[in-house]
This record gives C-alpha cells, sequence and structure tokens, in this order.
C-alpha cells in the first residue's frame, strides 16, 4: 500500500512537470503563433530576436518581487509583481488591484512590461462595479535583487476616453523562499 501511494506521487510529480514543459513550449510556440482575425501580424522573428528567446525562461527579472508603487498624483500602494518564464507578468496591489500584463527583455538588467487590470469605482472597497480598465507600460531596471520601474499609467473609462494619466514608478526586492529573519 505504501509503495503504491509513491508510486503515485511520483507519476503526479511526472505529470505536473510535464504538464509545465508542455505550457512553456506551448507559450513559446504561442509567440509566433497565426494572429487573431483582425490583428495586426508581428514581424518574424529575426536572428537577434530569435536569439533572445531563450532568455524568455532564463531571465534574471523571473520571480516574485515585493514592493512600493509612488504615483505621480500622491497615491502610494503596496505591490506583489511576478514576472513568469515566456513573458507573462501579474500584479496583485493594494485592495483588489490585479493585473496581468507581458515583459520583453532589454538586455541583462532592463526590461519593458506592460499590464492591463479593471478600473472598480471604488478603489478602496471590494470591486462590485467597474468604470473602466487601467493600462500602464514601464521600463525596468534591475540590480542585484532590486528592481526600479518607471512608467506611465492611464486610467480609461468605459467609453475609451483617458480619465487620469500618472507617471508611475516602482522600487521592488526579490521576494524568496526564506521568512524574514531567518
Amino acid at each position: 500500500m505504501k509503495d503504491e501511494a509513491l508510486d503515485r506521487r511520483r507519476l503526479l510529480g511526472r505529470a505536473g512537470a510535464t504538464a509545465a514543459t508542455l505550457a512553456a513550449v506551448g507559450g513559446a510556440g504561442a509567440l509566433g503563433a497565426e494572429p487573431a482575425r483582425g490583428a495586426e501580424p508581428e514581424p518574424a522573428a529575426t536572428g537577434h530576436d530569435r536569439d533572445r528567446l531563450p532568455r524568455l525562461f532564463t531571465h534574471p527579472v523571473i520571480g516574485t518581487w515585493r514592493g512600493t508603487v509612488s504615483r505621480s498624483d500622491g497615491e502610494v500602494e503596496q505591490t506583489l509583481l511576478g514576472f513568469y518564464p515566456g513573458g507573462m507578468f501579474t500584479a496583485f496591489t493594494d485592495g483588489f488591484h490585479v493585473a496581468v500584463g507581458r515583459w520583453a527583455d532589454r538586455g541583462d538588467t532592463r526590461v519593458t512590461f506592460g499590464l492591463w487590470q479593471v478600473l472598480p469605482v471604488d478603489l478602496y472597497g471590494r470591486p462590485h462595479s467597474y468604470q473602466g480598465e487601467v493600462r500602464a507600460l514601464h521600463e525596468a531596471e534591475l540590480a542585484g535583487d532590486t528592481l526600479v520601474s518607471r512608467g506611465v499609467g492611464k486610467g480609461i473609462d468605459l467609453a475609451g476616453e483617458v480619465l487620469l494619466t500618472v507617471d508611475v514608478e516602482v522600487r521592488a526586492t526579490r521576494f524568496g523562499l526564506t521568512l524574514p529573519g531567518e
């Protein structure tokens, strides 16, 4: 009975590793996939771009970062950023602000990332209704376990009109697997 449990765990572990590998390969394949109907086709990868593709899986930005978002309108928020292999990005910021996006390699210590999030009517409570979306584009610089990014965020209403534009700075530290003080 005990051996069966170990075999199941090994099988599930292998299945999980296989699924992760397929997702990574699928994500890489999606970079060269046909564009959706009506979308602008992306230019074909040239030699230089093709050389950078593997870095989407090994770039030092990959990981989880904890930091502070400072906006030009005086708002300051705490955030948790995730940069994933293949170029995906997420951010969880004060309240119910969840953003998704993409990041791109710009060198050994630089990345660009763009994000999108829904814009709730009540910025500080549970979101019951939305007034639009937020889009932002950042340029980030890495120095060891520190990330500093600067960008511009735009709040856009449901009709597509820009509600606000703010300059944004993020200062973050890599979040590891140990608890503070260990």
